[in-house]
């Protein structure tokens, strides 16, 4: 019995591998991807379509008599059709509705809404788009900001006590302190709050527009007294910001905007002490900046009678003259002349000319010590502060500037600052002393962290200064030093093409390390061409790549990709991914894509579109992309491209739209994102115009229809229905750890930027 196993193991082999050679690979369909385009008959017109046709003309006429008789004869129908055993019309909810708009005006029509939704027989599209018109109304809007507004507050108590709370274990015997430290702060951040928070702002608007609808409702007088509220405060807060714009404008010395604002400020709040100080003091500040600004304009004319200062001829020509000895001639000069500051300025000057900019820089700094009132004194100190002209100096002030705030941060964790002249920044200044000398104490902590701490944003000033000194001067006598400081720089932060430019610019540089800068460089900027949406900036960056790094590997590539945008010409990218047809049948079907069906059933040997799906690149074609031979979906696709005829195109993308519009009303997370572009390919199709190339770079589409699985995975995550969240936070700074129920605060609404 053992030995007769043998021939039937051997057979069931022999079939094993015959199935296996037999089994087909992957392959691109043989026949047309697309099913021949349907000629679809002309569509008699039932009792059913005339009528939603004189509904139609009725409603836009306001003619509620003939509106109520055609949707009389749409309802006889569609007891006709349920008689003969069809599915009715579906026009009945949607005439109901029509009718509505005519029969109920103002605020009645709500109530016709919420009557119509009771009906069984209403499509999911009608619900949405009633449901959201019910939502859409100024007052439930306003109701709902209110809403919004008290869940803020009662949030922002609710944390600043249960954030310490929560912290207590760690806390040990400091928890007292930490609850009376939140409160405190919970309290000032309330005294600091607007007179109407954005919230309560958004409610203001929208309760004005309630009033300008529906000025007879009876809600309105209760709707007026609110507004009436809430604008008395809102020109507080008004005045408030005004003001705060004009302490801003006040510290930078700039008097026309701080004029401005203060003014503001008191037209809102008339009377308010601060808006009245803050106003007087910038007219006093442009006061004062006009009286300098004649005095700079200022010319003193000496006598003509009156000698001309021993040694200012000789100085004068000294400094016109090409190679005049202007040393000699300051030297020349008696010692009590009053010319002494000229001459120094003169000298100073003469001595950059000659390439000493020490020299030079040293006389100004000498002569900016001198008389606050001297007008060569006033010349030097502008110069010396000048970052153009003096860019070694604003390098050093910024480099001496880095390494203050490093030593600040590692010695006391954090700068020390002076709080401002108001009562409650005094107040958070007073209660965030006990945590700066807490963080005294953990210098060790900081001295780890130094090394990996990073660059921060006085580095970045620094590099300006020295990539200016270097542009203007880069034979400089500092040039070396801020060549060296700056190629580490860029290396540090990984910016390889500013760290080749600046090598290149060393004759120290080895070859060998410029050779590594620029693969490095080539690489990097390959990847920001390739990351470039709009193809003429992207052709023409590749091509910058391949004419700057020639012998690079990164070069080499960016030629393939620049010969390959050439050879792959599009002048849009419209992708329509095959999760979004599998999700969308009406897409893919004939009334859309008309794809064959044979591309979606998952069997790769004949033939299976790509995820990536296919794609409108312009005119009538149309890209479709298939998996490899290999049918790895991680492989690049097999890209065929086929043109469609007009009318299908125009099917297609009327389709694509209705679907996409079907699918946001009934899937809030299936939102259309606005894109001028594609809207403008769209319509040029369905108008017959798609053939018509429009080459401008601006004119090219790129957007992405993609399935819900594709954007969210297989299950989407869903916001808690319970206004808390649990929150684990730790510091390594403190060493704290607590865990705490966090309530969370409503979410902005799209349009909040715009009443901030």
């Amino acid at each position: 019995m053992r030995h007769s196993r043998a021939p039937r193991i051997a057979g069931l082999c022999t079939l094993a591998a015959a199935a296996l050679a037999c089994q087909s690979p992957a392959a691109a369909p043989l026949g047309s991807p697309l099913q021949e385009s349907p000629r679809f008959a002309p569509r008699v017109p039932d009792e059913i379509d005339h009528a939603s046709a004189d509904l139609a003309a009725a409603t836009l006429a306001d003619d509620e008599a003939a509106a109520a008789l055609a949707l009389q004869r749409i309802e006889a129908g569609d007891v006709q059709r349920r008689a003969r055993g069809e599915a009715p019309s579906g026009v009945v909810p949607v005439g109901i509705d029509a009718l509505n708009t005519i029969r109920f005006r103002g605020r009645s029509y709500r109530g016709a809404v919420e009557q119509l939704l009771e009906r069984d027989d209403v499509p999911a599209t009608t619900r949405a788009r009633l449901e959201r018109a019910l939502q859409d109304d100024p007052l439930v809007l306003a109701r709902a900001r209110v809403r919004d507004a008290q869940m803020q507050s009662t949030a922002r108590l609710f944390n600043a006590v249960a954030q310490p709370a929560g912290h207590a274990l760690s806390a040990g015997p400091l928890f007292p302190y930490q609850i009376a430290t939140s409160v405190a702060h919970y309290l000032l951040d309330t005294a600091d709050s607007d007179p109407l928070p954005l919230q309560r702002r958004q409610a203001l608007t929208h309760w004005k527009d309630f009033l300008a609808r529906y000025p007879t409702a009876e809600e309105s007088p209760e709707i007026a007294r609110q507004v009436e509220d809430a604008q008395q405060d809102w020109d507080r807060t008004r005045g408030q910001q005004a003001l705060e714009d004009a302490h801003e404008a006040l510290a930078r010395s700039n008097a026309p905007p701080a004029f401005f604002h203060a003014s503001r400020a008191l037209r809102l709040n008339p009377g308010d002490p601060k808006a009245q100080r803050a106003h007087d003091d910038s007219v006093e500040l442009a006061r004062r900046q006009r009286a300098r600004l004649r005095r700079s304009l200022q010319v003193d004319v000496s006598d003509p009678r009156e000698p001309v200062p021993a040694g200012s001829r000789e100085l004068a020509l000294a400094m016109l003259a090409r190679g005049g000895d202007v040393e000699a001639a300051v030297a020349a000069l008696p010692p009590d002349s009053p010319l002494r500051e000229e001459a120094a300025f003169a000298l100073a000057t003469s001595r950059g000319h000659a390439g000493d900019d020490d020299a030079m820089w040293l006389g100004m700094r000498e002569l900016a010590k001198a008389d606050d009132e001297g007008l060569m004194a006033r010349h030097a100190r502008a110069e010396l502060s000048d970052p153009t002209r003096n860019a070694y100096g604003a390098f050093q002030q910024a480099r001496r500037q880095e390494q203050v705030e490093t030593v600040v941060w590692v010695l006391l964790g954090q700068a020390p600052t002076v709080p401002k002249s108001n009562t409650t920044a005094v107040a958070r200044w007073v209660l965030s002393l006990p945590g700066r000398i807490r963080s005294i104490g953990l210098l060790p902590m900081r001295l780890i962290q130094t090394p990996f701490r990073g660059q921060g944003p006085a580095a970045a000033r620094t590099a300006v200064y020295a990539r200016r000194y270097l542009t203007l001067d880069p034979e400089g006598s500092h040039a070396a030093e801020l060549r060296d400081w700056l190629e580490e720089y860029e290396r540090d932060r990984e910016n390889w093409l500013a760290a080749l430019r600046v090598a290149e610019t060393n004759p120290q540089a080895g070859t060998e390390d410029l050779e590594a800068l620029r693969e490095k460089a080539a690489k990097q900027a390959l990847g920001v061409a390739i990351r470039e949406e709009r193809r003429d900036l992207r052709v023409a960056m590749l091509y910058n790549v391949t004419r700057g790094f020639p012998d690079t590997s990164a070069g080499r590539k960016a030629g393939e990709l620049a010969r390959e945008e050439a050879e792959q010409r599009r002048l849009h990218q419209v992708r329509i991914s095959r999760g979004f047809l599998e999700e969308n049948p009406s897409v893919t079907g004939m009334n859309g894509l008309a794809l064959d069906p044979a591309l979606l059933d998952d069997d790769v040997s004949n033939g299976e579109l790509h995820p990536e799906g296919v794609m409108l690149v312009g005119g009538r074609a149309v890209e479709l992309s298939f998996v490899a031979a290999g049918g790895d979906e991680d492989d690049p696709p097999e890209r065929v491209t086929t043109a469609i005829s007009e009318d299908h195109l125009a099917r297609l993308v009327a389709r694509l739209e209705e679907q996409s519009f079907e699918n946001s009303l009934l899937d809030s997370d299936a939102a259309i994102e606005p894109d001028a572009t594609r809207d403008l390919v769209f319509e040029r199709a369905r108008l017959g115009l798609a053939d018509i190339e429009d080459a401008r770079p601006g004119a090219e589409a790129r957007y992405a229809y993609r399935g819900m699985r594709e954007k969210y995975g297989m299950v989407r995550s869903r916001e808690s229905i319970l206004p808390f969240e649990l929150v684990v936070q730790g510091s390594l700074e403190d060493l704290s750890l607590g865990a705490f129920p966090r309530m969370r605060t409503p979410r902005r609404t799209p349009d909040a930027m715009l009443y901030e």
